[in-house]
């Protein structure tokens, strides 16, 4: 995914000493199993008035990104995002979170490994706005037992599920993108609210809203982003509405 800063006349990227976040890194289990993947959560928190962003981060902002020092023959996963929300940042659209936040990542032990798991370190590193400025911010965290492994799990299970039997499709109408999504017939999305997991394919600003369509199919329309480059590709939506869970549908599935 191709990530991009930007900065306008209203934001300006600062290196003020001000704390705007912390983060913590958890392990469910103190122990690693032979063959099986760890969960583990970063768990950070970002200080009231600030917000750090998503994945897809919108027009302004970074994701958190981790560096790990890890012991030889261990692999460790991608960082895996919660539900986001949508923010202004200065004038620009974007996505991320507000308070404590639960990112999901797996780590693989080297095969034929059980026992406790060794000392892990690692660099977390994020942007966080306000209306006013952007800041760095960057945490050496250590891998430690949960106090409550359950936050582990619930961590995991708040992630977006994919929809079994499910499809995406994309066509381009002039300035916007028709989505078609073929989906199981118990599952109505028309109340969902739509995020654009992959970034410069549909404008950040736009929140489309699916209708039935012929064929039991269900449609949206979302003007394209300034920055999509030919054709619209691969997409990647996340669905959402509180207490009704998340889901997430990729054109590649």
């Amino acid at each position: 995914m191709k990530i991009t800063l930007f900065v306008s006349s209203m934001l300006t990227l600062t290196s003020v000493a001000e704390e705007t976040a912390t983060a913590h890194w958890k392990t469910e289990t103190p122990l690693a199993k032979q063959g099986e993947a760890i969960r583990t959560v970063i768990v950070m928190k970002v200080s009231e008035g600030w917000h750090t962003y998503w994945e897809n981060p919108g027009e302004g902002g970074m994701p958190p990104e981790i560096e790990a020092a890890l012991p030889e023959g261990w692999k460790i996963g991608r960082i895996q995002y919660p539900v986001p929300k949508r923010f202004t940042t200065g004038d620009l659209p974007a996505f991320g979170y507000e308070g404590e936040i639960f990112f999901p990542l797996t780590l693989t032990p080297p095969p034929g490994f059980q026992g406790p798991i060794p000392q892990i370190t690692a660099t977390l590193s994020w942007l966080a706005c306000n209306d006013e400025a952007c800041v760095p911010g960057k945490a050496n965290v250590a891998l430690t037992a949960a106090d409550e492994p359950k936050a582990v799990s619930k961590a995991y299970e708040a992630l977006p599920q994919a929809i079994r039997g499910a499809m995406l499709t994309l066509a381009a109408e002039g300035e916007n993108i028709l989505i078609t999504l073929s989906a199981p017939q118990d599952f109505d999305p028309s109340a969902l609210e739509v995020f654009p997991a992959t970034g410069n394919v549909i404008d950040p600003s736009a929140k489309p809203r699916f209708a039935k369509a012929a064929g039991g199919t269900w449609t949206a329309s979302a003007p394209k982003s300034e920055y999509l480059d030919g054709e619209p590709g691969d997409l990647s939506l996340v669905l959402t509405a509180p207490g009704k869970g998340a889901w997430k549908i990729s054109t590649s599935d």
